[in-house]
Protein backbone atom coordinates (compact mmCIF):
# COMPACT_ATOMS: atom_id res chain seq x y z
CA UNK A 1 0.00 0.00 0.00
CA UNK A 2 1.21 3.75 -0.83
CA UNK A 3 2.55 5.32 2.13
CA UNK A 4 1.32 8.65 0.26
CA UNK A 5 -2.82 6.82 0.53
CA UNK A 6 -3.51 9.82 3.40
CA UNK A 7 -1.25 12.47 1.84
CA UNK A 8 -3.68 12.03 -1.07
CA UNK A 9 -6.80 12.22 0.55
CA UNK A 10 -5.81 15.20 2.52
CA UNK A 11 -5.52 16.81 -0.84
CA UNK A 12 -9.34 15.50 -1.75
CA UNK A 13 -10.52 16.54 1.00
CA UNK A 14 -9.15 19.86 0.97
CA UNK A 15 -11.05 20.18 -2.19
CA UNK A 16 -14.48 18.66 -1.17
CA UNK A 17 -14.56 20.31 2.60
CA UNK A 18 -14.90 23.98 3.43
CA UNK A 19 -11.63 25.69 4.22
CA UNK A 20 -12.57 26.81 7.71
CA UNK A 21 -13.47 23.36 8.33
CA UNK A 22 -10.82 21.39 6.50
CA UNK A 23 -7.64 23.81 8.37
CA UNK A 24 -9.26 23.17 11.64
CA UNK A 25 -9.90 19.20 11.95
CA UNK A 26 -7.68 17.89 8.70
CA UNK A 27 -4.90 19.66 8.21
CA UNK A 28 -3.08 19.58 11.86
CA UNK A 29 -3.12 15.97 11.93
CA UNK A 30 0.35 14.03 11.97
CA UNK A 31 0.67 11.79 8.90
CA UNK A 32 -1.23 8.45 9.39
CA UNK A 33 0.36 5.08 9.46
CA UNK A 34 -0.89 2.91 6.37
CA UNK A 35 -0.71 -0.94 6.12
CA UNK A 36 -1.93 -3.53 4.24
CA UNK A 37 -4.07 -6.06 5.65
CA UNK A 38 -3.35 -8.80 2.91
CA UNK A 39 -4.51 -7.73 -1.18
CA UNK A 40 -8.35 -7.22 0.47
CA UNK A 41 -7.87 -4.13 2.72
CA UNK A 42 -5.40 -1.84 4.32
CA UNK A 43 -5.64 0.16 7.54
CA UNK A 44 -5.28 3.78 8.01
CA UNK A 45 -3.86 4.73 11.29
CA UNK A 46 -4.43 8.29 12.63
CA UNK A 47 -3.25 9.34 16.28
CA UNK A 48 -5.50 12.81 17.26
CA UNK A 49 -3.94 15.26 20.29
CA UNK A 50 -7.15 14.80 22.04
CA UNK A 51 -10.56 12.98 23.16
CA UNK A 52 -13.04 15.94 21.85
CA UNK A 53 -10.85 16.05 18.08
CA UNK A 54 -11.25 12.39 18.01
CA UNK A 55 -14.31 12.16 19.23
CA UNK A 56 -15.89 14.97 16.52
CA UNK A 57 -13.37 13.87 13.19
CA UNK A 58 -14.67 9.68 14.35
CA UNK A 59 -18.60 11.53 14.43
CA UNK A 60 -18.28 13.71 11.32
CA UNK A 61 -15.37 12.70 9.30
CA UNK A 62 -14.41 9.53 9.59
CA UNK A 63 -17.16 7.59 6.82
CA UNK A 64 -16.20 9.87 4.55
CA UNK A 65 -12.59 9.48 4.56
CA UNK A 66 -12.86 6.05 4.65
CA UNK A 67 -14.88 5.60 1.34
CA UNK A 68 -12.61 8.50 0.00
CA UNK A 69 -9.47 6.27 1.24
CA UNK A 70 -11.13 3.27 -0.20
CA UNK A 71 -11.70 4.82 -3.92
CA UNK A 72 -8.27 5.85 -4.16
CA UNK A 73 -6.77 2.49 -2.81
CA UNK A 74 -8.71 0.65 -5.00
CA UNK A 75 -10.02 -1.91 -2.10
CA UNK A 76 -11.48 -1.46 1.12
CA UNK A 77 -9.99 1.20 3.80
CA UNK A 78 -10.36 0.89 7.59
CA UNK A 79 -9.65 4.17 9.47
CA UNK A 80 -8.03 3.72 12.95
CA UNK A 81 -8.48 6.92 15.03
CA UNK A 82 -6.59 7.06 18.28
CA UNK A 83 -5.66 9.23 21.06
CA UNK A 84 -1.66 10.53 20.46
CA UNK A 85 0.17 9.80 23.89
CA UNK A 86 0.73 12.43 26.22
CA UNK A 87 4.35 14.00 26.65
CA UNK A 88 5.57 12.62 30.02
CA UNK A 89 6.20 15.85 31.08
CA UNK A 90 3.85 19.06 30.02
CA UNK A 91 5.98 21.46 27.37
CA UNK A 92 7.85 24.38 29.03
CA UNK A 93 7.78 22.61 32.20
CA UNK A 94 11.38 22.53 34.43
CA UNK A 95 12.75 18.78 35.87
CA UNK A 96 12.16 18.34 39.09
CA UNK A 97 15.19 19.10 41.07
CA UNK A 98 17.33 16.13 42.00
Amino acid sequence: MSPDLWQRGCERLAVELPEQQFNTWIRPLPPALVSDEGADAAVVSVRVPNRFKLDWIRTQYARRIETLLADIAGKPVRLELMLAPRDAAPRGAAAAPA
